[in-house]
């Protein structure tokens, strides 16, 4: 009474490298956070244009200033999950500059599904403020003296 017995079998998941085995989870690497720096700084800069043109000053440009400038430099430092959180909040707050000042989002403004991926576990926006209050002195929260100048928002060429 010996058969042929077929069976079917669940195939293994695969990892990032395309080989069976269990897929891991993405981390935040340099060009990750390269990437949305250089995206949160397109749309700070729109924040600045919305804001300079009906200013309506919610303080928000600041917080999305101070929260870019730290992740800029959490980047420098090659802390790249903490550079991607805190672009996360500044290109959250620019959102939000722009809303208040009659703007609409561009496409830069929106997160990707890898970016949500990488940013899902992200503090609260007063923890992270606290962490660059921790490591550098309380930012300026004054919109009027951030509408016609932010440095230190971008990467160069070579960073």
């Amino acid at each position: 009474m010996l058969g042929n017995i077929n069976a079917f079998a669940q195939m293994p998941a695969k990892n990032a490298h395309g080989k069976p085995g269990v897929a891991k989870k993405k981390f935040a690497d340099k060009t990750h956070a390269r990437k949305a720096i250089r995206k949160t700084a397109i749309v700070i800069r729109n924040a600045q244009l919305k804001v300079k043109a009906n200013k309506n000053y919610t303080g928000d440009l600041s917080r999305a200033i101070a929260h870019q400038r730290f992740a800029r430099k959490m980047y420098i430092k090659g802390m790249y999950v903490k550079a991607l959180r805190h672009t996360r909040a500044a290109r959250i707050f620019a959102r939000k500059a722009i809303k208040a000042n009659k703007g609409s989002d561009i496409a830069e403004a929106n997160f990707t599904p890898e970016e949500e991926e990488l940013m899902k576990d992200s503090p609260s926006d007063q923890e992270l403020m606290d962490e660059i209050v921790r490591e550098e002195a309380k930012p300026v929260i004054d919109d009027s003296k951030f509408v016609n100048e932010a440095s230190d928002i971008d990467l160069g060429e070579n960073e």
